[in-house]
């Protein structure tokens, strides 16, 4: 878990994925979904061949006989449909059943089977979800094989998905059709998604998985943001207690909580008092609403009773508000568990565990996004937009940050540490000398928390290229580098 960092930390120095998000066009009716794409033919095409835009590539590829895919998208009501046609000059394929894709060998060497037989990965992520569902494919002539399950979750043949396919001579097809329900979210116009799809080509059929993994292997994948177009008929609207969740917690992430000075003995009485975790949702709406509606630079002038301190312990509403908005704001920890090594990184006893567990989210979430829309952000505003998200002061935050920095530095040193192999692995997969590639996210860890202990501001950009340049890396190497650490394994 702690590569997650690594990983987070190095995203929020360059744009990973951009490009404008493609279009997946409404379907009036249902596709006959037999492997023959004659339904797709206005459907946006997304070509999957080495050089492509937003296409990683694992391996050699010699040319587009070789291997080469397109990809169509379409939705309606009910599902998110997905096409795929391969060109491939040696098909090999091989079936491997979920939770039994794993191949130890006789040297202690761990590889996925997957990687080993041409499949197709489809990976689909709802907007601000932590979270989406992979779904694995074989190619065949009928009904392909395919498995699938929810990100970090349990795998199953039993998806509710329906899928046809068709096989050629160095051809082969997918037809998909996903439900909205098993993606567990509202489709709406204009929503964009994330998606990946990837394709891995084996050349070696009838071969065992020993000789294969002797041989090498290689994959082509394709990632970006995908838009839905269109407003299909039947299609389902939230529910209103949804609706009404997901604004109060946009409002909330809009709160600024004024400024209040109080003495002393009034903070620790309030500090004391204990704000039920039940409180209903609707009252901390309300004290939200409060403080949003306050004058920032009013100073606390309106004294209020603590129940069972005493008309002698008092408290302005501010301060009371700015509580309940820390309830609000602070995620249940149940959706956005922090690895335990991350909680035990805290020493601020006014920081709680479910706050810890939204900073840590927030943290991931944010510079993901940042990525995704290549946007060369400020050291600062990380620390405002996690620090307004969990609901705690922006020192707070910050304090979090230079304690995740400490241990991530702390670890890369180590040549027994857990992160040394991710990095490692990330920069054989980008053609990178890997004592470099160290290098470089070690000084860009250090910058970090120089600049956050300093209580400097800089650019992410600024970061990455003092980084790369101490490791003596091109800007190109650098890019491909944190691409590979960011990928899904």
């Amino acid at each position: 878990m702690r590569r997650v960092l690594v990983v987070s930390l190095c995203l929020f120095a360059v744009g990973a994925v951009g490009g404008e998000p493609i279009a997946v066009l409404m379907v009036a009716s249902k596709p006959q979904l037999d492997g023959v794409l004659v339904e797709w033919g206005a459907s946006e095409r997304i070509a999957v061949v080495a050089g492509g835009d937003r296409v990683g590539v694992r391996g050699v590829f010699t040319s587009d006989e070789d291997h080469e895919a397109d990809i169509y998208l379409m939705w309606d009501a009910d599902y998110i449909y997905v096409a795929v046609a391969v060109v491939d000059d040696i098909i090999d394929v091989g079936r491997v059943d979920p939770g039994k894709n794993e191949w130890k060998g006789p040297s202690g060497q761990r590889k996925d089977r997957m990687f080993y037989y041409d499949h197709l990965k489809i990976f689909l992520r709802g907007p601000e979800r932590p979270l989406g569902h992979n779904l694995w494919l074989s190619p065949a002539e009928g009904t392909p094989y395919f498995w699938g399950g929810s990100q970090r979750g349990k795998t199953s043949e039993w998806v509710p998905v329906e899928v046809g396919g068709a096989m050629r001579d160095h051809l082969y097809t997918y037809e998909v059709a996903i439900p909205w329900a098993w993606l567990d979210f509202y489709p709406q116009p204009d929503m964009i998604l994330d998606a990946l799809f990837l394709l891995p080509d084996s050349d070696l059929p009838g071969q065992e998985i020993r000789k294969k993994v002797k041989e090498a292997n290689k994959w082509i994948w394709w990632q970006g943001k995908v838009q839905l177009k269109g407003r299909p008929p039947g299609l389902k609207e939230r529910p209103k207690a949804l609706v009404v969740e997901e604004e109060i917690a946009k409002m909330s992430r809009e709160i600024i909580v004024p400024k209040v000075k109080v003495a002393p003995v009034v903070l620790e009485a309030v500090a004391k008092q204990e704000v039920p975790a039940t409180a209903d949702q609707a009252s901390v709406a309300a004290g939200a609403s409060a403080a949003v509606a306050m004058d920032e630079s009013a100073e606390s002038s309106v004294a209020v009773e603590v129940p069972g301190a005493g008309n002698a312990q008092s408290s302005s509403i501010s301060t009371i508000t700015s509580q309940l908005n820390r309830r609000l704001l602070a995620r249940e920890a149940e959706a956005t568990a922090a690895p335990a090594w991350v909680q035990a990184l805290n020493n601020d006893r006014n920081i709680s565990s479910p706050q810890v567990d939204s900073l840590y989210y927030r943290l991931i979430f944010t510079l993901k996004r940042l990525t995704a829309e290549n946007v060369n952000s400020r050291t600062d505003g990380l620390v405002m937009d996690i620090a307004e998200y969990a609901g705690v002061w922006r020192a707070q935050a910050q304090g979090f940050l230079q304690a995740l920095l400490t241990d991530a530095i702390a670890d890369l040193a180590n040549e027994e540490g857990r992160l040394r192999p991710q990095v490692a692995a990330a920069a054989t997969a980008a053609g990178v000398d890997g004592d470099k590639a160290l290098r470089m996210v070690q000084a860009l860890c250090r910058q970090m928390l120089e600049v956050y202990a300093d209580g400097k501001v800089s650019l992410s950009e600024t970061l990455l290229d003092k980084a790369r340049r101490r490791a003596k890396l091109s800007e190109d190497e650098a890019r491909a580098l944190l691409v590979e650490l960011a990928r899904e394994r």
